[in-house]
């Protein structure tokens, strides 16, 4: 009965935020937003960035980079299958060709593995990495990862609960991760830059 409700909810939300946020003018950008979240687009742009902006410690940017996103990126794809919780628009099918749901679909026609949101990993555990790497900055590496997350339920490819889980699953990954990564360092005491 819990879960029923909780689905019923998220459901709801799902719509609600789909079809009452939709501006033209927002759709395109939405859809350049959420490739933040793609990690085969995403790692390489932070590489560069990286690259650019902190040069002297790249090896150990690129090291830090790789590990906060394969065991997030791992955890999150054993997930999916496990559940595989169909998309959206598979899911509320009957209701939209009753006329009763609409779904502004964005992106591609996915089916299955909704549940947890990959790309909202992908942004989150990133948004971890950057904000060690360069915490000045770190607001805004949030900031986008948030938006990140709403563009997969404005885009029509994700609920509510599968951004949510997908963004506690990025960032508490990511989290682990990274003090693993800072403690072997410290025992080890190993040097990325002069490696």
């Amino acid at each position: 009965m819990f879960s029923s409700y909780i689905l019923r909810l998220d459901t709801t939300l799902f719509l609600f935020i789909n079809n009452n946020f939709h501006f033209s003018f927002l759709n395109d950008n939405m859809r350049a937003v959420t490739f933040l979240g793609n990690g085969w687009v995403a790692y390489w742009l932070v590489l560069v960035y990286v690259y650019i902006y902190n040069r002297s410690k790249f090896k150990q940017s690129f090291f830090l980079l790789f590990l906060t996103q394969i065991v997030p990126g791992i955890t999150d794809i054993i997930i999916k299958r496990l559940v595989n919780r169909p998309r959206p628009i598979v899911a509320l099918h009957n209701l939209i060709k009753e006329g009763e749901a609409h779904v502004n679909l964005l992106g591609r026609h996915l089916s299955e593995h909704s549940f947890p949101s990959g790309h909202t990993t992908t942004a989150l555990s990133l948004a971890v990495a950057l904000s060690y790497l360069f915490p000045k900055h770190y607001k805004l590496f949030y900031a986008l990862a948030f938006v990140v997350a709403f563009s997969r339920v404005y885009d029509g490819e994700h609920y509510p609960l599968d951004v949510i889980a997908g963004g506690i699953l990025g960032y508490l990954f990511a989290k682990i991760t990274l003090t693993a990564y800072k403690k072997i360092r410290k025992i080890n005491g190993y040097n990325f830059e002069k490696s």
